[in-house]
């Protein structure tokens, strides 16, 4: 009887069943965007100054004014003032942290430090928001976590890139208390995705601009290749935004930062066919537990949701 129960469960039609959780959805493009801009802004990195980079980035989050709904603001409290300008604060402040970062380590060094977010997220949530997850979630998440120290194990961080890891670790920080400050915002119903998208922009340009007097001098692009990396950087710190407060607005924080770190095997196997980065055995079974639990992760949310 036990094993017929076990084939029950196995059975049951996943497939079928994960688009009905839009959210499992826009948290997996989530990962993929954030993998998109990571490769791109360490691209950028190498031929503007950092700053730049990360103004063109949050330069981008201010053309969403169009699409932002001033009528449904009549109806925010001082919670959503607060919140949005912590969002704005965070929201610079990382992106910030994550392009001096990729200054000094490759792309999936940064991925690895800086998408290592389910479990203290998780952790911030149950503190702070009240969520909860039951036992068979935390065990994958656990297991997850467990992937990314394996992963980590592969970053050997010299003297020149020990900077590079405050920074990104600075960019974990305030990219978990952004998730934290976008899900009490998002499951609200009240907040306008375009809006936080807007004020994460104001925010990035402010600390970008206060920069200009301790860095070298920007320099508009020039050539095709600095044109084209800038509209990329703009356009996936768009969609990035959006992306996550949409994930957020129907899942817990604990789903879709589990799901967000496929953007470390996806950076891994870039930086590896492009760029000629060394395969070592942590980065290769990190990435298959992280991969694994994810897809596990998501098959236990989708067989729930239809039981």
């Amino acid at each position: 009887m036990e094993s017929e129960g076990t084939w029950q469960f196995l059975n049951v039609p996943w497939i079928t069943a994960i688009p009905l959780r839009r959210g499992h959805i826009w948290a997996i493009i989530l990962g993929v965007i954030q993998a998109a801009q990571l490769i791109l802004m360490s691209k950028a990195s190498l031929l503007m100054n950092p700053w730049q980079t990360s103004f063109i980035g949050s330069f981008g989050l201010l053309l969403l004014v169009p699409f932002i709904s001033w009528r449904a603001s009549e109806s925010y409290t001082s919670i959503d003032l607060a919140g949005n300008i912590m969002y704005a604060i965070l929201g610079g402040a990382s992106l910030s942290l994550q392009t001096l970062a990729l200054t000094l380590m490759s792309a999936s060094h940064v991925s690895a430090i800086v998408s290592n977010v389910p479990l203290p997220t998780s952790v911030l949530a149950c503190l702070i928001l009240g969520e909860s997850f039951d036992l068979i979630g935390g065990i994958l998440a656990s297991v997850n976590g467990v992937g990314l120290v394996i992963v980590n194990l592969g970053v050997k961080a010299d003297r020149s890139s020990l900077l590079g890891v405050v920074y990104s670790f600075g960019t974990l920080l305030s990219a978990g208390l952004l998730v934290i400050i976008c899900r009490g915002l998002a499951h609200r119903d009240t907040e306008d995705p375009n809006l936080l998208s807007f004020m994460a922009g104001v925010g990035g340009l402010l600390i970008s601009i206060a920069s200009l007097p301790f860095g070298p001098t920007w320099v508009f692009p020039s050539s095709s290749e600095e044109i084209i990396l800038s509209v990329c950087v703009a356009v996936v710190g768009i969609l990035l935004s959006s992306t996550m407060t949409r994930a957020l607005q129907t899942e817990n924080a604990l789903v879709v930062t589990t799901f967000v770190t496929i953007a470390i095997p996806l950076t891994f196997c870039y930086d590896i066919i492009f760029n000629g980065v060394t395969v070592v055995w942590s980065g290769v079974l990190g990435s298959c537990f992280i991969v694994v639990t994810t897809v596990l992760l998501c098959i236990r949310s989708a067989s729930t949701d239809r039981e």
